[in-house]
């Protein structure tokens, strides 16, 4: 039976729909004495809902035995023996994932941790059939509990640790040991949340990924990073994403077939570095100071780059990139608000990305305003002809430069860029755009939005004039806080909890925040126009087929 459909049984037991089922619960016990009494197979496929995917791990472990805090601190309040571990193995082999997030406050004290392994049966896991383990913040005290509960068939561990000064957690020694226990691990995340790193942290995770030989996803934070590091993953044969940044790139619609036969057909001997490292979030300072090199990097689909470093390193490495990393169809590089002060954007620093002609994605975010022109912006349209969505700085803040985009520059990704679903670009959108016929070239109806925030504008009628005739019907213009391409390094958080709301005047100048209005209304005033657009639509139609009908009929 599916697991989906035996938790639509168990819930119509419980008296409760699907997507509300309960865990935990105060009906808990009852409910499951419940199904207990109608059905025996019912009661096991209740058991195997409420405990298979992330129950309450003191839960679990009350099963074995019960359990009473004693100075904020759960122990045991039973010695442990062979009738316990009989009992709990009926519910034990049921857990496929544990997590942790923010739900641990009383942890199980030392002593309890140390029955719990030495009384177990030898060569038994707790819970043999786990495959995932996702816990947050781990410290000190709770690290032998996370190592307790590896073992072999686990596939994923998602672990962040603390950072603080106060904190005796040897990170290096934990990520070995981490790695001896659970040696078949396909996805690793390890993070450190705070400032404070153990010296010895940098080279045990490059022994950990040697002992690694399935590794097929990695996430770990910066610090830890090192050419040994980049080594040691270059020859994981089954690598497949590498993240040691917080934001990354979206996950692409679908992998194209030409992508996968790439990747999995290539020569092993011809490209023995990366052979099938698809996905990279990474600093920049990786190229310029640990020396990872862009001919690694010739499989790559997503590259997303964290530029934290001096910003004349760009014209360094942006060339190398597109020069070898010839398949991208997603690149991504955000400027960091407070990394050089008076850093602008020219279309000279960016103009090797042209050479990237599978490129479906294209995000550049910068504080400031960009030194780039109507014309700049149409060589990106012209070289794109994938093109699904682009942004470049449609965040940033500032009276807009000598060079700057207008409302012009969306006129050639209209004409030309047919796939294109959203755009955002800095723009000076106080020049009075240039007057359109109906005839002229719009965006597809696949087109869905343009983003804007705070670039200048002081006359919106006249900007949603234009926006008007250049956008199908459907299209919608909207503030952005953040780039919708991107997504955090854990997936279960939401990006939006990251960046001040796009309608609060948080981190914004004060001439920004008169901007953002006239944008706000700007917006109320393009939806208000929906029918008056529907009827634009039809008459664009209604041109099209008399001017295509006379070709038809010489036909």
């Amino acid at each position: 039976m599916e697991y989906s459909s035996t938790k639509v049984k168990v819930a119509d037991c419980f008296g409760t729909p699907p997507s509300s089922f309960p865990w935990p619960s105060t009906q808990w016990a009852d409910s499951l004495a419940k199904c207990a009494r109608i059905n025996k197979s019912l009661s096991e496929h209740a058991l195997d809902v409420l405990y298979r995917y992330d129950p309450p791990l003191m839960k679990v472990l009350e099963i074995l035995c019960p359990t009473r805090l004693d100075d904020e601190e759960w122990v045991f309040t039973e010695h442990i023996g062979p009738s316990h571990w009989n009992r709990f193995r009926h519910y034990s082999s049921r857990v496929r994932s544990i997590a942790i997030v923010n739900q641990w406050p009383n942890p199980l004290s030392q002593e309890s941790i140390l029955t719990l392994t030495t009384t177990i049966p030898r060569g038994e896991p707790l819970l043999p059939f786990m495959n995932s383990l996702h816990w947050e913040e781990i410290d000190e005290s709770s690290a032998p509990l996370v190592l307790f509960l590896l073992h072999e068939k686990v596939k994923e561990v998602i672990l962040s640790v603390t950072g603080r000064q106060s904190d005796d957690l040897d990170h290096g020694t934990f990520l070995g040991n981490m790695a001896r226990r659970a040696p078949n691990l396909e996805d690793l995340h390890f993070w450190v949340m705070g400032e404070r790193v153990s010296e010895n942290a940098a080279k045990e995770v490059v022994d950990a990924v040697n002992s690694l030989p399935d590794l097929r996803n990695l996430d770990v934070f910066a610090s830890i990073v090192s050419s040994d590091l980049l080594q040691a993953i270059s020859s994981r044969q089954h690598l497949e994403t590498f993240w040691a940044s917080s934001f990354g790139p979206e996950k692409l619609e679908k992998l194209e077939e030409a992508d996968v036969a790439h990747v999995m057909t290539s020569d092993v001997a011809a490209h023995q570095k990366f052979p099938r490292l698809r996905e990279v979030s990474i600093p920049s300072f990786f190229f310029t100071k640990i020396g990872l090199e862009p001919p690694f990097l010739t499989s790559l689909i997503s590259l997303h780059i964290d530029c934290n470093c001096l910003l004349a390193d760009i014209p360094i490495f942006l060339p190398n990139v597109s020069r070898t990393c010839t398949r991208l169809r997603h690149f991504s590089m955000s400027i960091e608000k407070n990394v050089e002060p008076g850093f602008t954007l020219t279309m000279d620093m960016v103009r090797p990305l042209l050479n990237l002609k599978r490129i479906e994605r294209l995000i550049i975010d910068t504080p400031s305003p960009p030194l780039l022109d109507d014309y700049d912006l149409s060589e990106f349209a012209t070289a794109y002809p994938r093109l699904r969505h682009f942004e470049l700085s449609p965040r940033a803040q500032g009276a807009p430069l000598a060079k700057s985009p207008t409302l012009a520059a969306l006129i050639p990704f209209a004409a030309n860029c047919t796939n294109l679903i959203s755009i955002g670009i800095y723009m000076d959108a106080s020049i009075p755009p240039p007057p359109l016929e109906l005839d002229e070239p719009i965006f597809s109806s696949k087109f869905e939005v343009i983003h804007v925030l705070c670039c200048k504008i002081t006359d919106h009628r006249s900007v949603v004039d234009f926006l008007t005739y250049i956008l199908p019907s459907c299209a919608d213009l909207r503030l952005s806080g953040y780039s919708h391409q991107l997504r955090y390094i854990e997936a279960e958080e939401d990006l939006a909890d990251f960046f001040p709301d796009a309608t609060s005047d948080d981190e914004l100048l004060p001439e920004s925040i008169v901007f953002r209005k006239e944008w706000e209304e700007a917006i109320s005033l393009l939806d208000s126009l929906k029918w008056t657009r529907a009827a634009l639509a039809k008459q664009r139609a209604e041109i099209q087929r008399l001017t295509s009908k006379p070709s038809s009929v010489g036909e």
